[in-house]
């Protein structure tokens, strides 16, 4: 009996080290990028993958917490009043997928500049995509969104989680995304 333990004991640490991959370890410390705010490091598998394994800020930093946002539309969307309103799915957004992320990036970028930071400043993403298939869709655009304003956030992608097949508020909206910045703090 006791034997038989050590070897489950063993078969379980075994695993657990198994699915630990050196290399890509090896690789995340080396290609960590330095900040004026903090260090990020890239996430590793066989090759370099589309999120960094964390952030971790420095200094005398103030973090910025987004609200999500969405596809809506600027100009025609509005509130609900009413549980009625609520119940039939009142408001506006922009197009597809395509134009919904894209709005959602601007009203982020946008978010960002009024709090005094810009889209470099960037550590964390949350992606929530009503509808699974969109992902190709929503990171081709979100792609060449940062290779126009922000180049680095292309280069060196930061910490994400993406949430697939989930419900989003209005029927027609299909993406919501939300941002966590940090800056470093003025001196007065």
């Amino acid at each position: 009996m006791g034997h038989n333990l050590m070897t489950l004991k063993q078969e379980k640490e075994d695993r657990t080290t198994m699915a630990t991959n050196p290399k890509a370890i090896e690789l995340q410390q080396h290609e960590k990028v330095e900040y004026e705010w903090g260090t990020l490091w890239p996430h590793y598998h066989k090759e370099k993958m589309n999120w960094a394994t964390g952030f971790r800020t420095k200094g005398d930093v103030d973090i910025l917490f987004l609200s999500g946002s969405t596809g809506r539309d600027p100009f025609e969307d509005a509130p609900c009043r009413t549980p009625d309103q609520e119940r039939a799915g009142r408001g506006k957004v922009v197009g597809g997928i395509k134009e919904q992320t894209r709005q959602a990036l601007d009203d982020i970028k946008n978010n960002l500049e009024i709090m005094g930071a810009t889209l470099k400043n960037i550590v964390m993403f949350r992606y929530y995509l009503k509808r699974r298939e969109d992902v190709f869709d929503m990171r081709d655009e979100m792609y060449a969104f940062f290779e126009k304003h922000e180049p680095d956030l292309r280069q060196h992608p930061r910490p994400a989680t993406l949430l697939r097949g989930v419900g989003i508020d209005l029927p027609d909206m299909l993406v919501e995304i939300e941002a966590w910045a940090v800056v470093p703090r003025q001196k007065s």
